[in-house]
């Protein structure tokens, strides 16, 4: 009956005797009671209390024996079967005067596979760029087919289903490879191919490999990657355009009827700024379709060389050296104004002019005298705020003497509070711990080689005692100040101005870091990545900022996720705690706005994601804060291209079905022989075995049905006067 194999009931109990006598002068206390009664009672109202405490003994028994009842079943089932229906976009592509997505109907509606329905138990699930159980539910923008596979099986652990059968042309553009997905003691596979060897005149750009970075007037080689079908013997012309304009042209002579290429293009950008190029093939007279036929892509160019203005009243050996490794490096136009009286033929005025000074990326004061520069107080300022520039002071003997002004308490870190000599002695600077891994501080690799670097450079031989540090200052380096044991003087550090950053240094000289090492027979690297590392980081924008939002992509295609990565760090590059943030896009054919929340992937990084966005060009703003402070707000253009990734290449993918099926003793079948198809999977019954176990202690209802029968006998004797 029900297939009942076995029944047996275990007892844990480890003192069965001494339960088994407890439980037998229960029972008979219980009939010993209800026998006979004061006063007596009729015999149907003894038998019912009798059971109620028997019920009650009934539950202790079990309670205390801890039986587990065991059942096996044996019966014969219908075997089961996963169907996986492929109902991304590319199965409405046509072939030989059909879309596959008809074809798959067709299949469905076949007597085949009536007869499958009627001898299994099939259960379908739909997939596209994911895996539902509803056709209208499916992202017909993709195709994860491995996600769609692992998904499944994840769901079949409990109750694995005998058989699987795929019906999909078997390209797949997202997610996890599906022949990774599969394991060796997966059910057998049966997968059905929808698509034909060929297809009608189609050429598509299926990938493009470039550089995002480039630099004005350096030329690049951007590859663009073909694919293409029914395409024997026709001329391909592919064209470079930059804003809607043809920069280059390249053809390619087709000699397969069905294949892909590569096609190299050079380009050499203008101008810096973020730049949208675009690869386009010109459609062939009759081909299937030209949505596919155009890549957008984003690159970021930058100048070639930055310009740098290096100020100095009277040059030594410090602005020397400067000026060597500057001009050596290869990376800078460096302009060398000496304003002091024995300038020579280097004699020139600070730029005046606002135009003049923001032509710059980069200004390096050496040694200023603040009363001198109080007249370029307005453009210093407009040139951090607005411009976004970067000042670099090295403080020395002028600067002492020539006291604080009103632009050196508004822009620099810190400053003397009044006019004075500098002071010479040795000593080494020792680096702030939280700032060991800013780019001006980190000499070494880890935070102990940094330390001891720091402690074996060649000592400083000047200090301006700084006794002023704005509230927005970083410190990055200090020394014992003069005075109290406690107190520092700031050596190295920066605030930022607006847009800009400026950069302070109380301590001189740095040439002796390269010279010194170059008299004992070593190089100038301790030099080099203290001076690299400083105007790297004053001159580099948000790309390295410890505190940054950004998209994954500035161009993505319709039916992607638009993804934004955050990150919140200090200048130690340790995580910010409570940092929330969130990103805002706008679309420019629009008045609408979307939002959505930076949520935290891991300390200190966050993540955004839009979905199903429409096609078109996107201005985002995007902000970090921190208890109402502003830490940080980004903004910038993505487009989303018209077509999808399904568009790029529509091909079956015969190799991949066939792979499946072969790692899972299945079967690979063309849409033709699905007759065959249903025929190799095996509808026999199968005979299945189930065991299971019920323990009947630490139960609720058990506890329920010994107090319950124990309180209804109590009520009863209570109203005939048993107690």
């Amino acid at each position: 009956m029900f297939g009942l194999k076995d029944l047996s009931v275990n007892l844990l109990s480890s003192s069965l005797a001494a339960v088994v006598l407890a439980l037998l002068l229960l029972v008979m206390l219980g009939v010993y009671l209800y026998y006979r009664t004061n006063p007596p009672l009729p015999a149907r109202v003894r038998v019912l209390l009798g059971a109620f405490r028997l019920l009650a003994v009934v539950g202790l028994l079990i309670a205390l024996f801890e039986p587990v009842v065991s059942i096996t079943r044996e019966f014969r089932r219908t075997p089961r079967i996963a169907l996986l229906l492929d109902h991304s976009a590319s199965m409405d592509k046509t072939e030989a005067g059909k879309s596959r997505q008809i074809r798959l109907d067709s299949l469905l509606s076949s007597a085949a596979f009536g007869r499958l329905q009627t001898e299994a138990e099939v259960e379908p699930h739909y997939f596209g760029g994911n895996l539902v159980e509803s056709r209208s539910g499916v992202d017909r923008d993709r195709t994860a087919l491995g996600e769609a596979l692992y998904q499944l099986e994840q769901a079949e652990l409990a109750k694995p289903s005998d058989w699987w059968m795929l019906l999909s042309d078997g390209r797949w553009n997202a997610g996890r490879e599906p022949v990774s997905v599969i394991g060796g003691q997966h059910a057998p596979l049966i997968t059905v191919d929808l698509a034909t060897t060929s297809g009608n005149l189609d050429v598509a750009v299926s990938d493009i490999v470039y550089n995002p970075i480039l630099f004005v007037g350096q030329p690049t080689e951007i590859n663009a990657k073909l694919i293409w079908q029914s395409a024997l013997d026709r001329d391909l012309r592919i064209e470079l355009r930059d804003s809607g304009k043809v920069v280059e042209t390249q053809a390619l002579k087709v000699t397969q009827e069905t294949g892909m290429g590569d096609v190299a293009l050079t380009y050499m950008p203008t101008e810096p700024g973020q730049q949208l190029l675009e690869v386009y093939v010109p459609p062939l007279a009759g081909e299937e379709t030209i949505d596919n036929n155009r890549r957008t892509f984003a690159v970021k160019v930058l100048k070639s060389r930055l310009s740098v203005l290096l100020v100095s009243g009277h040059p030594d050996y410090e602005v020397g050296f400067l000026k060597r490794f500057l001009q050596q490096s290869g990376k800078f136009e460096l302009d060398l104004v000496v304003t002091g009286p024995k300038a020579g033929n280097l004699s020139a005025g600070f730029p005046s002019r606002q135009s003049e000074l923001n032509r710059y990326d980069l200004i390096i004061l050496h040694d200023p005298d603040p009363n001198q520069f109080a007249a370029h107080h307005d453009i210093l300022r407009s040139y951090l705020n607005q411009r976004g520039g970067a000042i670099w002071v090295l403080m020395g003997k002028q600067f002492a003497g020539g006291g604080p002004s009103e632009w050196v308490a508004e822009l620099l870190p810190f400053y003397p509070s009044r006019a004075g000599r500098i002071q010479h002695r040795s000593f080494n600077a020792q680096p702030s711990e939280g700032d060991l891994f800013h780019p001006a501080v980190r000499l070494a690799d880890d935070q102990s080689a940094i330390r001891e670097t720091w402690s074996q450079l060649p000592p400083f031989q000047s200090l301006v005692v700084c006794d002023i540090t704005h509230e927005q200052a970083v410190i990055l380096a200090q020394v014992n100040a003069p005075g109290p044991p406690e107190m520092k003087a700031p050596v190295l550090g920066f605030r930022r101005f607006g847009a800009g950053k400026i950069f302070a240094c109380a301590a001189l000289p740095f040439w002796p870091w390269g010279f010194v090492n170059r008299g004992i027979g070593g190089d100038e690297s301790r030099y080099g990545a203290f001076v690299d590392g400083v105007v790297s980081w004053l001159t580099v924008r948000d790309d390295l900022d410890p505190i940054r939002i950004a998209p994954q992509k500035d161009v993505y295609t319709r039916g992607e996720p638009v993804t934004f990565d955050g990150f919140a760090f200090d200048l130690g590059y340790r995580p910010i705690p409570g940092a929330t943030g969130n990103v805002r896009l706008e679309r420019s054919e629009r008045v609408d706005t979307l939002e959505t929340d930076l949520l935290q992937v891991g300390e200190g990084t966050y993540r955004g994601i839009f979905y199903n966005l429409e096609p078109g060009n996107y201005h985002y703003t995007a902000t970090f804060e921190k208890e109402g402070r502003l830490l940080k707000q980004a903004e910038g253009n993505l487009l989303i291209e018209a077509f999808s990734l399904e568009e790029f290449d529509q091909r079956g993918d015969p190799a991949t079905m066939d792979a499946l099926a072969r790692l899972t003793g299945g079967g690979h079948f063309s849409y033709e022989d699905f007759d065959r198809a249903v025929g190799s999977i095996k509808l026999t019954h199968i005979e299945h075995r189930e065991q299971s176990e019920h323990v009947l202690y630490n139960q609720l209802w058990l506890m329920a049905i010994v107090i319950g029968a124990l309180s209804v006998e109590w009520v009863l004797r209570k109203a005939f006067q048993l107690v």
